[in-house]
């Protein structure tokens, strides 16, 4: 693990990675908006479900093109990068597995720990989660959900919080430091909503294990993405099986 960033310069940050960042801002603003107008056309009330439904196609499109545009913008290195992560993942497999299970027994745990509190402070669901499981009620638009919250989402998510943040920003504000901030930042972000304080301990424990995993590889993108997919995987079936209970 290779956590000094002595030797690097200003200009061996790839600046034009951080592009990325406006770019799904601006384009999920752009096709919420273009969804809202298509509903209005056709709908005289947009209930909740309706809006949860073009939040995520938007996300979902949003997101497919900032892929889109990180493989532009790696084009004559991409296929190195995505055989060093196939590699990775062959190599190293049993250790991501482990950190997998050790990331669902560290939120068991969070979650054991959450019961003994007082019944105000205590939450079943954070409001994130609360706000997806609106969309697994609808089986036709599963396959949509899908793609955002096992693939895509983790994809951009690690492009953003591990390698933006901590693979380039880390060469010259040091790779331990941006870890601290890639953690709070990824959490705070899934906790915009939330309703209690302790909601942001339950992506915390995540983001941790994504950060450690990410530094453990020599900032290997594909070791963290393997894990958040993972997690986000298991999630996805847990919904769907509790919904069909």
């Amino acid at each position: 693990m290779k956590l000094s960033n002595k030797g690097y310069r200003f200009k061996d940050i790839a600046w034009r990675d951080l592009f990325l960042i406006p770019i799904i801002f601006i384009t999920m603003m752009i096709f919420s908006r273009i969804g809202v107008n298509i509903l209005n056309t056709h709908y005289i009330h947009i209930d909740r479900l309706m809006g949860e439904m073009v939040a995520t196609v938007a996300q979902t499109m949003s997101y497919v093109i900032a892929i889109l545009c990180f493989y532009l913008m790696h084009i004559s290195s991409f296929s190195e990068r995505l055989k060093n992560g196939i590699n990775y993942i062959k190599k190293h497999w049993k250790f991501l597995i482990v950190m997998f299970i050790i990331s669902i027994c560290a939120s068991k745990a969070y979650e054991w720990m959450m019961e003994l509190l007082p019944q105000s402070w205590q939450f079943n669901e954070t409001q994130n989660e609360l706000a997806l499981n609106q969309l697994f009620k609808t089986p036709l638009f599963l396959p949509i959900t899908f793609i955002l919250i096992v693939i895509v989402g983790p994809i951009v998510e690690e492009i953003v919080f591990r390698h933006i943040i901590i693979g380039e920003l880390g060469k010259k504000l040091n790779f331990i430091f941006m870890g601290i901030i890639s953690a709070v930042t990824f959490s705070l972000i899934h906790v915009s909503d939330a309703k209690s304080p302790l909601e942001f301990g339950a992506y915390f424990i995540l983001a941790v294990i994504l950060v450690f995993v990410y530094l453990k590889s020599n900032r290997n993108l594909a070791s963290s993405i393997t894990i958040h997919m993972l997690n986000n995987l298991l999630s996805f079936i847990i919904t769907i099986y509790t919904i069909s209970m």
